[in-house]
């Protein structure tokens, strides 16, 4: 009980006045989104983050748009967002936060996104609204990234998600051990941004390092404090990666070489991106000049650590490996170990410090950054698919379970 009381005071100490102003909008918004109900039938919300237009939402979004434009299925960003302009060329585009998306969440049939509740109008108190129950809308989550670990957050009891897409058998049967779904919730369909993956040109000179973020350096609701940043500043996820953008061996190499190292930080440590430094070799990618999907295929080469960006890189059967010199850290303060191993299921070695990574590096270069056989064997038996109907048999999905 003391537990519980904690978290509610919590929650309640994150509270804005902006955050009572979202929740008279939404109460207010409530009876014209009924009412809406009655001239759009059967309305579908498409998201990501309020300010993206780059992963499975937006893939998906432009599927429906350019297969069944007859359909009241609408995409809410920001209109000062750097991807603003290439969804609005799709049409059924309204502006996030606005009250007319608040309207427009009452009166939605679905709600579809690869994000928990970042496409929701006001992230904080929708949020709260449709974890208790009160939005009449089925919630579909086409995910960020394929679920690899027994990450709390996604759990049942935690949210209302009625259709959970994943893209490998594995995954369902960690999604419903793990999270607590049950196998009519879950659907092995593919993510929507794979159908793009099958056509690309390798950029042989591009080396691309896109590491996951760290929960405990993450403040709460992404409200970021001066005494936030220090603690990201002086951390050892910090500190480490910049040892090894620092390393004289690796610039030595990415010179004699010719080469390109491309840093691509987290979303969720986009915020603290000055604290990494880059050199004419080494470039720092920042979300508003570079798009994820594109740094993937043009790469010859990923270097990861936990992230599930590697399952994108895997299924192009290009070369990889995991720097993982935080792992009983990461285990404790950010997920614990679900189905996949690292070990048993990865498709790249691993390694645990800067000399080793620098090490492995040289060493795929001078193999071609080719994929071994190992690895490709692995790919294989992964992938339930691999097509590009992925956004097609979502759709068939959400039909499925709206009609069910």
């Amino acid at each position: 009980m003391k537990t519980y009381i904690k978290k509610v005071l919590k929650v309640l100490s994150l509270i804005k006045p902006k955050d009572i102003w979202d929740a008279i909008k939404i109460l207010a918004s409530c009876p014209l989104g009924i009412i809406l109900k009655l001239f759009k039938k059967n309305l579908w919300i498409v998201s990501e983050m309020e300010h993206t237009a780059r992963d499975n939402g937006y893939w998906f979004f432009k599927y429906m748009r350019e297969n069944y434009p007859e359909r009241n299925v609408y995409y809410p960003i920001q209109f000062d967002s750097p991807d603003y302009k290439k969804v609005a060329k799709l049409g059924n585009v309204i502006r996030h936060g606005s009250f007319k998306h608040h309207i427009y969440t009452w009166c939605a049939k679905a709600d579809i996104s690869a994000r928990t509740g970042r496409g929701l109008p006001a992230p904080f108190m929708s949020r709260l609204f449709q974890v208790r129950g009160f939005y009449p809308f089925k919630s579909v989550f086409l995910q960020h990234g394929v679920t690899m670990n027994a990450a709390t957050f996604l759990e049942k009891k935690r949210n209302r998600i009625d259709l959970f897409l994943a893209s490998t058998d594995a995954e369902a049967k960690g999604i419903e051990k793990d999270l607590g779904y049950s196998p009519e919730q879950i659907k092995v369909v593919g993510m929507t941004r794979y159908d793009q993956l099958n056509e690309f040109t390798v950029n042989s000179k591009q080396i691309l390092l896109m590491p996951t973020w760290r929960w405990w350096l993450y403040p709460d609701l992404g409200r970021i404090t001066e005494k936030d940043r220090e603690v990201v500043k002086n951390s050892n996820y910090v500190k480490t990666y910049c040892k090894f953008l620092a390393n004289d061996r690796l610039n030595a190499f990415l010179k004699e070489k010719g080469l390109t190292l491309l840093f691509f930080p987290h979303n969720q440590m986009q915020p603290f991106i000055e604290e990494f430094k880059g050199n004419e070799y080494i470039k720092i990618a920042s979300t508003e000049e570079y798009d994820v999907q594109t740094a993937l295929k043009e790469s010859a080469y990923l270097i990861t650590d936990y992230s599930s960006i590697s399952f994108d890189f895997a299924y192009m059967k290009k070369p990889m490996c995991y720097f993982q010199f935080d792992y009983e850290e990461f285990r404790e303060k950010h997920y614990s170990e679900g189905y996949f191993s690292y070990k048993n299921h990865g498709f790249g070695n691993i390694v645990e410090n800067v000399e080793e990574l620098v090490d492995e590096l040289i060493a795929s270069y001078n193999s071609g950054f080719k994929m071994s056989t190992k690895y490709e064997s692995r790919v294989d038996n992964t992938f339930k698919f691999r097509d590009n109907n992925n956004s097609k048999r979502t759709f068939e999905a959400i039909e499925k379970l709206l009609k069910r």
